[in-house]
């Protein structure tokens, strides 16, 4: 017959691994979806300052002017609006290059020994 202390001792600890994978799991989820915004963002930005460039290069400012921004505005624009688009490709792209290796090295850990205390727990429910 399993001692009593055991048997909680072994729920407690599985409870405690439960949380620990679920804590780290959202901590690398949050960083992949914080890349994911930049890149994405970062490539919006990056056709909204291609569009104004070619409708400077094309001479269409006339649309532009109907809403009230001048051809030296929208140069501004288009360059502002390109700085922050390679800005957010930049901290996108280092972020999938340099992904966090230490936080997936731990949830690892953390899965295998949730593992073997299933395994045990299951041993010992064998025994009884």
């Amino acid at each position: 017959m399993p001692y009593p202390d055991k048997t909680e001792s072994l729920e407690a600890q599985l409870n405690n691994l439960r949380s620990s994978i679920s804590d780290l799991g959202y901590q690398i989820d949050s960083s992949k979806t914080k890349t994911a915004a930049a890149l994405g963002l970062g490539v919006f930005l990056l056709l909204l300052a291609g569009g104004a460039v070619y409708d400077l290069i094309a001479g269409k400012g006339g649309v532009w002017l109907m809403l009230g921004v001048t051809r030296e505005a929208l140069f501004w624009i288009a360059a502002g609006l390109g700085g922050i688009a390679a800005i957010l490709l930049i901290v996108g792209f280092r972020s999938v290059r340099r992904p966090d290796l230490s936080a997936k090295a731990k949830l690892e850990q953390l899965e295998q020994e949730y593992a073997e205390l299933i395994e045990r727990r299951s041993t010992d429910a064998q025994r009884t």
